[in-house]
């Protein structure tokens, strides 16, 4: 880096965290690094690279300008890689002191592309014939084109390229206290969006106008909003995921809200159910079974239980309320963080152990089988495992809400 660069750099930061937060996440890598016989990560995707680095940018949206950072196991500092258009923004977002610029249209001397660039660093690191992890596996994806990805594998063939996710995972899973706190302030903008969206809620009112109130209170937590995903009425009672569409809300009608703001990157993600006008008996039975499966969920939360414990605490309690037939659910929750979804997976057979750091979701959700005619049940919290039990971070009332 010449000088005025580095004085650039030097002048101010704008990471998201402190640089302690990042130098503490550097060595529980080269921690697990060490445990797991690897020399080295190469990561690509977003979440990764912002998760080490700090970097902000919206260049991530782009599929033309592929980046990387590569973090040795040793004590050599890790190298992020950019295109020279983000040179700048590299320096003053990001903790990293060794950049390498590719492009050599701005910067003469830099590489002409990013395989180039990142083959240039993992040569002057001595990592071109170690074990180094990549975003191979599960929950992970390499940001760059698959003929990129081909060419970079080509140049180093005496590369044992191994499969990173799990060293990935296992540092992410467990949250610092810095991230909960990022958590519980995108949790806190949820609420808000909740209590204003909900309060708006009316009969005739479309799903993409529900979720368009919803959305802008998203916004004032950070330039990226987040999601909004709502299912109202007998067509969708039966559909997960599925996006607001252009459909009035009609009396009758269960609604149910997923929602989720970001704060430094970071996810929340719940759900919450309304009525159009006074719900029937039924559906207010259906209600308050999925009520209760998810409080013993999260109820269930504490260090050392497996995760299918969570998950047999919600489908007894719906089994003793006599609605098994109703309830065919593989899982009923997540980790979140970076990632919307994340491991842990909440499910029936997984005997990952529940550690403090971590956070979770639960969410029971099932539909009246096999019509879907009395609605989709659906309610969701984030928990924050503690020393001793949980912390649930979304605040905003479960009760049925009436429109």
């Amino acid at each position: 880096m010449s000088e005025a660069r580095s004085a650039v750099r030097e002048r101010g930061t704008y990471t998201a965290f402190p640089h302690a937060e990042y130098r503490h996440r550097l060595e529980r890598a080269r921690t697990i690094m060490e445990r797991q016989e690897l020399d080295g990560l190469l990561l690509t995707a977003k979440e990764n690279v912002v998760y080490f680095s700090g970097l902000q940018t919206i260049g991530w949206d782009s599929k033309h300008r592929p980046m990387g950072l590569i973090i040795p196991a040793d004590s050599r500092a890790p190298v992020l890689v950019v295109p020279e258009s983000l040179e700048f923004v590299a320096y003053e977002s990001s903790w990293i002191e060794e950049v390498r610029l590719w492009g050599g249209v701005r910067v003469p001397g830099a590489p002409p592309d990013p395989i180039a660039a990142i083959r240039q660093a993992l040569e002057d690191l001595r990592l071109t014939r170690a074990r180094v992890g990549w975003e191979l596996g599960y929950g992970t994806r390499l940001a760059m084109p698959q003929s990129d990805y081909e060419a970079l594998r080509a140049a180093l063939p005496e590369m044992k390229v191994q499969d990173g996710a799990g060293a990935l995972w296992e540092m992410r899973m467990i949250k610092s206290q810095a991230e909960v706190e990022a958590i519980r302030r995108s949790c806190d903008a949820t609420s808000h969006a909740f209590q204003v969206g909900f309060a708006q809620m009316r009969e005739g009112m479309t799903e993409r106008e529900l979720a368009g109130i919803m959305f802008r209170e998203l916004s004032g937590t950070n330039y990226r909003p987040g999601f909004v995903m709502v299912r109202s009425g007998r067509l969708k009672y039966r559909m997960i995921n599925v996006e607001p569409f252009d459909k009035p809300l009609e009396r009758g009608d269960l609604v149910v809200v997923d929602l989720g703001a970001t704060y430094k990157d970071y996810w929340s993600d719940f759900m919450r159910m309304a009525s159009i006008g006074e719900p029937t008996a039924e559906q207010r039975a259906f209600f308050e079974c999925d009520l209760a499966a998810q409080q013993a969920g999260v109820a269930a939360i504490r260090p050392g239980v497996p995760m299918k414990a969570i998950y047999h605490a919600c489908m007894d309690t719906i089994r003793e309320r006599g609605f098994a037939e109703h309830a065919r659910i593989e899982r009923v929750g997540h980790g979140l963080g970076m990632d919307v979804h994340e491991p842990p997976s909440i499910a029936h057979n997984s005997e990952t152990l529940v550690e403090e750091g971590m956070v979770l979701t639960v969410e029971p959700i099932f539909s009246d089988r096999p019509e879907g005619r009395i609605g989709n049940f659906a309610l969701e919290d984030v928990v924050a495992v503690t020393a001793t039990g949980h912390e649930i971070l979304s605040t905003f009332p479960k009760d049925l809400w009436i429109a």
